[in-house]
């Protein structure tokens, strides 16, 4: 039985509205589409005002609604919670379940490797308690909210994805959240559009730790441009902190990574010069540096690290992010098999790289089984640069083995950028849209070939990704 989080009078008490009727919840939406039953549906306000869909909510199990007035065709005894404004009534109901609960929180935050390293957390952190975590990628001021006012009484331990576009929000959200212990995943170029510099950005990542409580553990990455930066910021906040990365610098050390087919190996040095093994699932190397880091924390929190590492050997990336798919292409006549690389689900700077040294790497090792192995890569705009829109696009050309990549094909304006300058062996095609690349690029394969599909959400290269699993 799924416990109740929240009833008329607790709901009450943290949000100042009120409500003629008792009710109880189980669960939190905001979207009908997704309703569970027994949730309190909040009518979010915007271009389609969620007081238009409470009685949709009703409709699929919505055990209570949060409104700012009464919908049409319900009357003050229904299950409704009049509140003053329903996202700082949201706010309201996340603070009061962040004070109440005795769990550990860890806030994770970084330009790229967020999702990856909350999902991997949830698995190890299971391994040692009840563990809640952030749904999908809510790291803003809803999905923080509804992270914290959804955690059930019991929970050992909370994971918190907290992201960011416009300076000052991190440190919003880590006051809400109020961290135990955070994770800086990367600090590089994204969101700078809204962040307008990489120094910024390097103080945007480190507020994290201003709502931190005292004592608590940062883990931040050693291998980037801004790292002295990164690390002062952060040492001025207070916590213990903890650098990784492969550099022999890093307080816990990467080293002898190796790929072979889809699976990272690696070595992780840990604090008190104890050698681990680690093995994931993936063909991605940037991702043994978010495993390095969650067992940073195990080391410090002096958790048994085995159960963690057992935990990273089952974990393997979700769609759009990194999964490794050998799939069969059909044609009228013929069908070729085709390794894809789903990189689909968003870009920037640091994780194209990331990307295309995932698709440089890969399959090595592996020869003999096709007649090509022909590695391609497909990358799509990367979007909210700013200035640095053109000069970021082009410094792709620049990519160190960028040799050992056959053809690039590119989708849209910004790409043409890139397109342009590469050399004509390694050109592929270039298209306005995702659409056109799908027709294009299906035309252009060959058995064995290893295809990586890399851009920002809505240029749509998921798109690609789907015609080419059902071609």
């Amino acid at each position: 039985m799924t416990d109740v989080l929240w009833n008329k009078l607790t709901a009450e008490a943290a949000t100042l509205g009120q409500s003629k009727s008792f009710w109880e919840v189980t669960g939190i939406s905001f979207d009908t589409r997704k309703i569970n039953k027994g949730d309190l549906f909040i009518a979010l306000p915007g271009k389609r005002d969620g007081h238009d869909f409470v009685k949709a909510a009703f409709d699929y199990g919505a055990a209570a609604a949060m409104v700012t007035k009464i919908p049409k065709g319900f009357n003050e005894n229904d299950n409704l919670l009049v509140v003053d404004d329903v996202m700082k009534a949201l706010v309201r109901m996340a603070k009061t379940a962040r004070n109440e609960s005795k769990a550990i929180f860890i806030g994770i935050t970084g330009t790229s490797g967020k999702t990856s390293t909350k999902d991997m957390g949830g698995l190890i952190f299971n391994r040692y308690g009840k563990t809640h975590l952030s749904e999908k990628s809510y790291n803003n001021i809803l999905g923080c909210s509804l992270t914290l006012a959804t955690i059930p009484k019991d929970t050992e331990y909370a994971l918190v994805e907290i992201g960011t576009n416009s300076l000052g929000e991190i440190e919003e959200l880590s006051h809400i959240v109020k961290p135990d212990h955070i994770i800086i995943t990367d600090v590089s170029i994204g969101h700078i559009e809204g962040l307008k510099s990489l120094d910024n950005i390097v103080e945007e990542k480190a507020s994290i730790c201003s709502g931190q409580k005292q004592k608590g553990t940062a883990i931040i990455p050693s291998g980037i441009e801004k790292f002295s930066q990164l690390k002062a910021k952060v040492e001025a906040f207070g916590p213990k902190l903890i650098s990784v990365g492969e550099d022999e610098v890093s307080d816990v050390r990467i080293s002898d990574t190796e790929v072979l087919n889809n699976a990272v190996t690696s070595k992780i040095l840990d604090l008190k010069q104890n050698l681990w093994n680690i093995s994931l699932k993936t063909a991605g190397k940037h991702y043994m540096k978010n495993a390095a880091a969650l067992l940073a924390l195990v080391f410090s929190l002096k958790l048994n690290p085995s159960k963690a590492i057992f935990a990273l050997e089952s974990w393997s990336p979700l769609a759009g992010r990194g999964q490794v798919l050998e799939i069969e292409v059909k044609y009228s006549n013929y069908k070729i098999s085709i390794y894809l690389i789903d990189e689909s689900y968003n870009a920037n700077p640091g994780s194209v790289k990331s990307s295309l040294e995932t698709l440089a790497s890969i399959y090595s090792n592996r020869k003999g089984k096709y007649k090509y192995n022909r590695k391609i890569a497909v990358l799509g705009d990367m979007l909210e640069l700013g200035f640095f829109e053109v000069e970021e696009h082009v410094n792709i050309s620049r990519f160190a083995r960028l040799d050992k990549i056959d053809k690039i094909y590119c989708v849209g304006s910004r790409m043409r950028k890139l397109y342009d300058v590469l050399p004509s062996l390694k050109q592929g095609f270039w298209t306005e849209t995702a659409e056109e690349m799908q027709h294009i690029l299906v035309n252009n394969l060959k058995d064995g070939d290893i295809v990586m599909i890399k851009g920002s959400f809505s240029i749509g290269m998921n798109t690609i990704v789907n015609k080419l699993k059902n071609t």
